[in-house]
């Protein structure tokens, strides 16, 4: 390592885990007095920067900002059928609080904010300004401490030495010539792979394409970093054929423009059939669950959420309600089958059934009210309110890709492994690129978990540097 190197650190992706690591690290040389050059490459432009990090709300699955929420490593577990990483899991719920207070220390501030739940059954705190405040903020105090961003660079192959250890980065610029960087040490950070229909169609299958990003910002993440770390010998983690996945109003251009309103309305597919229980649990325990079957069930890959006036009664259904297109409307169940090319007399059976399927009770919208539909297949659990009161609303929905399960495995110490599950000297991995999940999602934990695991990178890369150079010197 006393070779001559363009950078001792190079973090690639300029999302919340880059950024973090990219912070980590820089404070930590300074602690240690290390003369490190340090770097992240990020493959947008300034505007653009950032990933999926820049247009979440990014919600922490926290009771506050130094406690998780209640069973959290216990959920987490069987979320997954117990596939993924408990020492992993259990360090990122020993490091939650720190690593929150540490962000909130560089001028990011916490809150519990409006979500698009209201029904919730964990706690979502969140930082003010969003995803968008993670990483204005953490870069901002990177480039404080020297660190240096250059953008519209895309890492597309990793170089070992003979020893096995990092040696170089290909980088590729604006107008596609390629440079190569001699680095010590390597921190990957660029998300997952929803913006390659190569990646998708091979790990998530058939029609993957038809999967749109929940945000532009995932349409940048393309995979690269994760194919050359594989081709090096990384293991991989995660289930890979899944994806956390959201549902949304297709003709809406904002980012995660969710529609989180149908559990108090049907669900029907274009034939005017109902295909889920909408009211199964509390919507962020579902929402991912029913927009998966949109995809994988419904003809199209398109769902209608039917309602009536009685929507605008529900208190604060505008932040469940998250894009900003208007509804379609229809004088009669008919006259709006007729708009979304649903067959006008089964939508209209449909809703005639599911009426005299709601039994009596109080509807109470922010908890499980136990208002059932009953005698239908498939019945309703909970606020099952009759749609009678025209004129009649629909929404389009249909599943997001909001990031792909698949990706590298890494140590409790963000290094990345080899199949033999040996470290890889001087190779780190976090974020959405690390695979963690199988199953179901436990919201509120993906941007949470980059920020832990950027930072014990960033930290642990320097000490890693750090310790290669004495050894040569």
């Amino acid at each position: 390592m006393s070779r001559e190197v363009d950078f001792d650190i190079a973090i690639v992706g300029c999302g919340s885990a880059g950024t973090a690591a990219a912070l980590a690290a820089a404070e930590k040389a300074k602690e240690e007095n290390e003369d490190l050059k340090i770097v992240i490459l990020e493959r947008a432009d300034f505007d653009n920067r950032g990933g999926n990090s820049r247009w979440t709300a990014s919600y922490m699955r926290m009771e506050d900002i130094d406690t998780p929420a209640p069973n959290f490593v216990e959920d987490m577990l069987a979320f997954s059928d117990n596939y993924s990483d408990r020492a992993y899991i259990e360090t990122l719920h020993e490091n939650a609080g720190p690593t929150l207070r540490w962000v909130e220390s560089k001028g990011v501030e916490f809150d519990y904010l409006p979500t698009m739940f209201l029904t919730a059954s964990k706690p979502r705190l969140l930082p003010v300004g969003g995803g968008r405040a993670l990483i204005d903020t953490l870069s901002l105090r990177a480039r404080a401490l020297g660190v240096e961003i250059i953008y519209e660079a895309t890492v597309w192959d990793l170089g070992l030495n003979d020893d096995g250890a990092v040696d170089h980065l290909r980088v590729r610029i604006e107008g596609g010539e390629s440079i190569r960087l001699n680095v010590n040490s390597v921190i990957c950070a660029s998300g997952g792979f929803q913006g390659s229909h190569e990646m998708m169609a091979k790990y998530i299958g058939r029609d993957a394409h038809k999967i749109p990003t929940v945000a532009e910002g995932g349409l940048y993440n393309k995979g690269e970093a994760i194919s050359m770390m594989l081709r090096v010998g990384a293991k991989g983690g995660g289930q890979w054929d899944s994806f956390h996945a959201e549902p949304v109003d297709p003709r809406s251009n904002r980012e995660e423009a969710g529609v989180m309103t149908y559990p108090y309305a049907i669900l029907v597919n274009q034939n005017g059939e109902r295909f889920t229980d909408e009211g199964e649990t509390t919507i962020d325990e579902q929402y991912e669950a029913v927009a998966r079957k949109i995809f994988y069930e419904c003809p199209n890959h398109i769902a209608y959420m039917i309602t009536d006036q009685k929507l605008y009664d529900i208190p604060d259904y505008e932040e469940a309600l998250q894009t900003e297109q208007p509804p379609i409307t229809g004088e009669s169940i008919e006259e709006l089958a007729e708009k979304l090319s649903i067959p006008p007399e089964a939508l209209a059976k449909t809703v005639a059934e599911f009426n005299a399927a709601v039994q009596p009770g109080e509807f109470i919208h922010n908890k499980k009210d136990g208002k059932k539909a009953v005698g239908i297949n498939p019945p309703k659990s909970n606020w099952a309110i009759t749609i009678d009161q025209g004129p009649f609303i629909a929404y389009p929905v249909i599943c997001c890709n909001v990031f792909t399960n698949g990706g590298i495995a890494t140590d409790t110490e963000g290094r990345v492994v080899s199949n033999d599950n040996q470290p890889i000297p001087g190779l780190y991995a976090a974020g959405e690129m690390t695979g963690l999940y199988y199953g179901k999602y436990p919201g509120g934990t993906s941007v949470l978990r980059g920020l832990v695991y950027g930072k014990r990178a960033g930290e642990n890369a320097v000490e890693y540097v750090a310790q290669a150079t004495k050894m040569l010197t």
